[in-house]
């Protein structure tokens, strides 16, 4: 699903709904604008800046009256007056901002000021996405946040491909495709031509991502320590090992490491010249080849390298040394990123290979992919439970602790669902097929965390733009190195230290730290987090948790169970309390409501006939029960359709006062009963608000209930204040409100209604047994559907966040402090200088770092609320 982002002000800059003519004095009414929009196609933009800049050059047009650019999409919809600005003008300034604009679409009229009028949700005036698909590609061969420039920028330049993110820690890029223009070939190829590999990623759920990220490297590794070591003997014995043709050795030590081991960095490093880009193996293949042609010319010309020099010393041992180590640090680098990725590859373990079914009696086995909706899957004890389906057969007990992190296995009996991935313990079990492949919760929990893992956060898009100029930047420093110091030293040493302190430079330098920072962070932190019930949808979610200072609950079905019983019946008119509920629960069968449910479930025997229903979102029903105009809903209902209810306030004040929710019953444009309801607290609820308000956070809960009934439940929960009623069109309104004074709002919900609020919010919190659409329109999803994980998912974010702040601190500041060192900064007080051996093994030990950093969020992240009441008992 695409990701969107809430407009920027620009984007609602010129939000006049009519302009006035020249030469008026500004008394007169304003005219009115036929204002038309177009949808402009881009291409180019990598970032929000990107966006930004967009925006800027489309609102700069004369005539142009609001624009929103979307990333994702790479295009932007524009308001305009036609009679004043021109799609070409349009076109021209976005080229002249350096991105290239396509055949503008979409162009239709729209009332004034339709696209940016105040207090439509936020991302409803993003422009509506063009129809395109996902595809993953594995991608090979990257080794820093360069790389991850390198590949995007080639991805997006072939056609079809609106938008590319690459994950360095996964070693995939999910590429945003428009499947009548895009041919995967040529992107394969473009990304071959910059110098990576690159495969298409077999969709269906059964695929087992690429884990090993290490290819021909332990060999090549194992060939360079080989070669190094000897050579380091010789280089380090100062003397002792001296011989005529001992260069000559070293040089012939030298060479396998270089030619062979370290190939495919100079192999990376040329195509990436070739197309005048640049990368860490560019750093790398400059140091080591500067370091290996100073010691060849020493060898053949020792008179020319140093004229009045007795010896010459050469560093073949450099440039073989730093290979080694750079290969030392890429495999030690991969075998930690597979660790990053531990939750996806336990997630796609938990997938069935072969699936029993039964067909007119007779069971066999087919291959998962074969299974369909609607067939009747047999599941054993001890077996994984392949699909998703509702029991029909059987009963036992289902460990459930794999998706969910909750110990305690869950009964299942006929009409109960069932979830792939999960084992059934005991019993024999016979269940329908409701949802197979990709549309399986299990699937669909690989690709929540696979998406996750492969988004960005705004520090990273950071992070990406100063890698663009990264190794430019270290390039020019080590030249201004060389020179400073050929101009520093005497003529003797003036070739070698100019030499061995530029290419120190190069190799402290290699950006492999930067690029690493979010993606392997993020990759242990949200698959952690995965593995424990939490779903986080990208980095943006984890940005936005850990700034929250309001969380606003939904309540049925959220803090409550959601499963209401009928505690009273008031009769009015005499119509009799059987007749009163036969009705009222013949009409509520047809309603999917929690508080219809309970109403039908209360009667057993055979209803009157219902004809001409009609649901009422947010109010009741109406129908005809045996002919005769019945009413059921809410006391505003009634007074809407003239239905005096005086008789009920007494009744209503109490049914209030106890915290319980009323439906009233009308027949005949009169009042004939009340039906009075109460819904259970979950047992986590009021802890979970503790520990909120704890926290500092202000906590509210948002109710389509009465004033009364909704105080009722948040005082028992320990909530702060309420926000009721409102109906659920009005939700989004309602945390609009509490955005527009300043609140960083969170809110928890789980049903359809819930879905526009969940979207407006900052942070939309979707319990995990809600609805879909509740699900997709969420930043982050609680698999448990406790309440407690609210706290926990928070935490979750201020530590991913935290992590991440730190890795950036390696990163950067290891090469604020680095490079100046390696440069000789030191020397004149110290006379210190930094080998660049020891630069090597420092570039891979700041990757390290930052890895083993991410990883220490497999053990700092909040343990599951089952281990923590395990622990109380």
């Amino acid at each position: 699903m695409p990701e969107f982002h809430p407009p920027s002000i620009r984007r609602i800059a010129r939000l006049n709904a009519g302009r006035r003519p020249s030469g008026t004095t500004g008394t007169e009414p304003l005219t009115r604008v036929a204002w038309e929009t177009a949808k402009l196609p881009l291409g180019g933009m990598t970032c929000g800046h990107c966006v930004r800049t967009v925006e800027e050059a489309l609102l700069a047009v004369g005539g142009v009256h609001a624009a929103s650019a979307d990333l994702q999409s790479q295009s932007a919809v524009v308001e305009y007056d036609p009679g004043a600005a021109s799609l070409a003008a349009m076109e021209a300034a976005v080229a002249a901002a350096g991105y290239a604009p396509r055949p503008a679409v979409s162009i239709q009229p729209v009332p004034a000021g339709l696209v940016s009028l105040p207090g439509i949700p936020k991302r409803s005036s993003q422009p509506a996405p063009e129809k395109s698909e996902e595809v993953t590609l594995s991608v090979t061969g990257m080794t820093c946040a360069s790389c991850v420039q390198s590949v995007e920028r080639a991805a997006t330049q072939a056609a079809g491909v609106v938008a590319c993110d690459v994950n360095l820690a996964e070693g995939t890029a999910r590429l945003h495709i428009d499947p009548q223009r895009v041919q995967l070939d040529e992107v394969v190829q473009a990304i071959r031509k910059a110098g990576y590999g690159a495969a298409v990623e077999r969709p269906g759920p059964a695929v087992v991502p690429d884990d090993s990220g290490m290819g021909q490297l332990p060999r090549r590794l194992l060939v360079a320590a080989a070669c190094t070591i000897p050579l380091l003997v010789l280089a380090m014995s100062h003397g002792r090992l001296d011989f005529e043709g001992a260069a000559w050795v070293q040089l012939a030590l030298t060479l396998p490491v270089v030619a062979y081991a370290g190939g495919p960095i100079y192999a990376a490093a040329w195509r990436t010249a070739l197309h005048l880009r640049s990368d860490m193996n560019t750093l790398i293949a400059v140091g080591t080849g500067a370091a290996l042609a100073y010691s060849l010319a020493a060898t053949i010309a020792p008179g020319w390298v140093a004229p009045r020099a007795a010896s010459v010393p050469v560093y073949f041992e450099t440039a073989a040394a730093i290979v080694t180590l750079v290969l030392l640090g890429r495999t030690l680098e991969a075998r930690a990123r597979r660790r990053t990725s531990d939750a996806v590859r336990k997630l796609f373990a938990l997938q069935a290979r072969h699936v029993r079914i039964r067909e007119q009696g007779l069971e066999r086995e087919v291959p998962l992919d074969d299974v369909a909706v609607g067939d009747e899957v047999v599941v054993r004890p001890g077996e994984r439970i392949p699909v998703d389906g509702v029991v029909l057969e059987g009963a036992g007990t289902v460990d459930e602790s794999s998706l969910t992190g909750e110990s305690v296995p869950a009964e299942k009996r006929p009409g109960e669902q069932v979830v792939s991935g999960t084992v059934n313990k005991d019993g024999f079990l016979v269940f329908r097929a409701e949802r197979v492949g990709a549309d399986t919760a299990l699937a669909r929990m690989i690709e929540f965390v696979r998406r996750a893992q492969s988004s960005k956060t705004p520090a990273s898009r950071l992070a990406d733009r100063i890698a663009a100029v990264f190794v430019p930047i270290i390039l020019a420093a080590a030249t201004v190195t060389f020179t400073a110091w050929m101009f520093a030293s005497t003529a003797d040493d003036r070739l070698r230290l100019a030499t061995t302190n530029a290419v120190s430079v190069l190799i402290i330098a290699c950006p492999c730290a930067l690029g690493l920072a979010t993606p392997a962070a993020l990759a242990v932190g949200i698959g952690r987090a995965a593995a424990s019930g939490i779903l986080v949808r990208n980095g943006v979610a984890l940005e936005a948790a850990r700034s929250v200072d309001t969380v606003v609950f939904d309540k049925t079905g959220t803090l409550t169970r959601g499963e209401f019983a009928l505690t009273d019946v008031v009769e009015f008119g005499g119509i009799g309390e059987q007749r009163l509920l036969a009705a009222a629960s013949a009409v509520e069968r047809r309603s999917e409501h929690p508080l219809a449910r309970a109403v039908a479930a209360a009667w057993a025997g055979d209803g009157p006939a219902v004809e001409d229903y009609r649901s009422l979102p947010g109010s009741g029903a109406r129908a005809l029960v045996d002919g005769e105009p019945w009413l059921l809903g809410k006391p505003a209902l009634f007074a809407e359709h003239g239905i005096e209810t005086a008789a009920a306030n007494e009744a209503l004040e109490r049914f209030a006062a106890q915290g319980k929710s009323v439906i009233l019953a009308g027949a005949n444009g009169v009042l004939v009963g009340a039906l009075a309801l109460r819904d259970t607290l979950r047992p986590e609820a009021h802890e979970a608000v503790a520990v909120l308000r704890a926290r500092g956070a202000r906590t509210l809960l948002i109710s389509g209930d009465n004033a009364a009934a909704a105080r009722a439940a948040a005082a028992e929960a320990g909530l702060d204040d309420v926000l009721a009623p409102v109906r659920p069109t009005e939700k989004a309104a309602a945390i609009q409100r509490l955005q527009n004074a300043g609140r960083v709002v969170a809110m928890v919900g789980d049903g359809i209604n819930d879905a526009p609020a969940l979207t407006q919010a900052d942070l939309g919190i979707a319990i995990g047994a809600g609805t879909d659409i509740a699900m997709e329109s969420a930043g982050i999803v609680l698999v448990r559907s406790d309440p407690l994980d609210v706290n926990r998912a928070i935490r979750l974010a201020e530590r991913i966040q935290r992590t991440i702040r730190q890795n950036y601190a390696w990163a950067f500041g290891y090469n604020l402090l680095g490079v100046p060192v390696a440069a000789g900064a030191l020397y004149p007080w110290t006379g210190l200088l930094l080998s660049p051996v020891l630069a090597s093994a420092a570039m891979a030990l700041s990757s390290l770092s930052v890895l083993v950093n991410s990883l220490r969020l497999n053990r700092m992240l909040p343990a599951s609320t089952s281990s923590v009441r395990n622990q109380r008992r």
